[in-house]
């Protein structure tokens, strides 16, 4: 199988090398275009203005300058690769992309960036362990492992999305989303007071420097059964469809309808 690699942590990641070679000892075709530089939580994000640099440091393996997203849409149609893949696989990332992450998450956004441009994606993730590490052995070996199960599956309309455990059972299940909050994620770094001028006088202001907290660990914020947030705190590998199309919320939609019609009449 003809497979392009991607990530957002960058194209040095230990994750991204660590899936390469599982991929290519298993006989797969693999290439590699991924971001120069981390790019987590960049989501969906293009590079709208300026151009974009795409370097070949190793036969068949590339960096681009801009954001995950940026590297599919310009490795599919900037005439890198002589080829289409059979495949896209973007991770493997470090660090969970579960439940509302995905909407953050670079990773999800260049496997949802190649199903928009027809390719079949799938996201990879894992968690790491309490001795520091992530699995990535682990990781890339139920990839491989499930490759031929799960590739049917993708469309221009589903990828899917996959997270492992730092401490796992061995056994998989599939999970669906739910909200998650971080708590006191964001801190205060410093105040500091700024004068600024205008024609009455001389005013006063006070700039704020926050930050993200790092190692804060999420809730579930309602009850939703068999998340993929409750089956990797189980110990399961969750593995998620994901429509590429944000889901309409029927409730509402059938009143705009209503409402709509309405309208039309009057």
């Amino acid at each position: 199988m003809k497979i392009l690699l991607t990530n957002d942590d960058g194209y040095q990641s230990e994750g991204l090398a660590a899936l390469s070679e599982a991929l290519v000892h298993s006989g797969h075709d693999v290439w590699v275009c991924a971001p120069s530089s981390e790019r987590s939580a960049s989501s969906h994000s293009m590079t709208l203005r300026g151009e974009i640099v795409i370097t070949e440091y190793e036969k068949n393996r590339f960096h681009c300058s801009g954001t995950p997203a940026d590297c599919i849409l310009y490795a599919s149609k900037g005439k890198i690769f002589p080829m289409e893949p059979d495949l896209v696989i973007s991770g493997i990332n470090h660090g969970y992309n579960i439940s509302t992450d995905i909407l953050y998450s670079g990773t999800v956004g260049a496997a949802r960036e190649a199903a928009l441009t027809g390719l079949r994606s799938i996201a990879v993730s894992c968690s790491r362990s309490k001795d520091g590490t992530f699995p990535f052995a682990r990781t890339s070996a139920f990839v491989v492992d499930h490759l031929q199960e799960f590739y049917p599956l993708t469309s221009s309309e589903c990828i899917i999305n996959i997270n492992v455990p730092g401490e796992g059972n061995g056994k998989w299940k599939s999970g669906v989303l739910s909200y998650l909050e971080y708590h006191d994620a964001v801190e205060t770094k410093r105040e500091q007071e700024n004068r600024f001028f205008d024609t009455a006088a001389v005013r006063f202001g006070t700039s704020v420097v926050l930050a993200l907290k790092g190692g804060v660990q999420p809730i579930q914020r309602c009850d939703t059964q068999f998340s993929d947030f409750q089956a990797v705190r189980d110990g399961y590998i969750s593995v998620t469809a994901l429509s590429i199309l944000p889901p309409v919320h029927h409730k509402v939609q059938e009143a705009l309808d209503a409402m709509s019609r309405e309208a039309d009449r009057g």
